[in-house]
């Protein structure tokens, strides 16, 4: 039992509900703000204000992203109220305590070290990076299935990259009987790719670049480099759907696409919009992960 442990879980959206019953099934004592009570589990106590909140809190949890603007703390189910600084809350939280968030800003990171806050980024934690990417490629999945009007089954997709993500949704395209191209840059990956059953490009320049690009319907980018520019999307059929789940800046010139009659979805955070539930669960394993090798549990 570790009810005398007392948390606080302070903004975000559904993904911070599933993180707060996750953590309430540990039996922790949970105080939330920017959550709405009727969402959250009867074990879990809303709070009128954050500073109520963090009082005496253990661990302070903030949402992913922590911050939208690198100030102020994400509350995007709390319509009309003003959402406290990251700032304040540092400085209103124990000395004791942790707090952990999702991609803090380096500014911020550097205002916690100045001010001896100690601060858990769970958005770099490897584990939840591989767990994440399930839900990212169902989600880009999903996307295909609604923008594309033909089966899965027999489509030409190209994939870029063959990290967490482009492994997971390569995976799940052949399993739904696509037929996949991989590129990338490293031999041991398009050795890789091909035993998987897919048809590969080794990455050497803008010719294979090129080559890759022929025959797709669509392409999914996972690379956060700017591979698509304009020489590159001249070769592109502007019957080619291009989806880019890279982090920004992403891999695609928005501008050539456009220029070209290319059309580009960028779809970013897959696992918050597609699968926020599980998405909640994989943050509260990460964050208990944590607690335990720290020794905060």
């Amino acid at each position: 039992m570790i009810f005398h442990k007392k948390l606080a879980i302070l903004g975000g959206d559904t993904r911070q509900i599933a993180l707060a019953a996750s953590l309430a099934e540990q039996k922790m004592r949970i105080q939330c703000y920017g959550l709405p009570q009727e969402a959250l589990p009867a074990a879990v106590t809303c709070c009128e204000g954050w500073q109520e909140a963090v009082e005496g809190a253990t661990l302070v949890v903030l949402p992913l992203p922590a911050s939208p603007d690198g100030r102020r703390l994400n509350l995007p189910l709390m319509n009309g109220a003003e959402a406290p600084l990251l700032t304040d809350i540092f400085e209103a939280t124990s000395e004791r305590a942790v707090i952990a968030g999702g991609k803090f800003t380096p500014a911020v990171k550097h205002f916690a070290e100045e001010r001896g806050v100690a601060l858990y980024d769970y958005f770099e934690s490897e584990d939840l990076q591989q767990k994440n990417a399930l839900p990212t490629a169902e989600g880009a999945v999903s996307i295909l299935m609604r923008e594309v009007p033909r089966t899965v089954n027999g489509l030409s997709v190209g994939v870029t990259g063959f990290g967490r993500v482009a492994k997971a949704l390569i995976r799940l395209l052949l399993a739904m009987g696509a037929k996949v191209t991989v590129t990338a840059r490293k031999q041991a990956d398009v050795e890789a790719a091909t035993a998987l059953g897919c048809k590969t490009v080794l990455l050497k320049g803008k010719r294979s670049l090129s080559a890759f690009t022929k025959g797709q319907s669509v392409i999914f980018n996972t690379v956060p480099y700017w591979l698509f520019d304009e020489e590159t999307l001249a070769d592109v059929s502007p019957k080619t759907l291009m989806i880019d789940l890279a982090s920004a800046p992403g891999g695609v010139d928005a501008n050539a696409a456009a220029v070209h009659g290319i059309r580009v979805i960028w779809a970013l955070s897959l696992p918050g919009k597609y699968a926020p539930l599980t998405a909640g669960e994989i943050i509260a394993e990460t964050v208990l992960d944590f607690m335990k090798k720290e020794g905060i549990l």
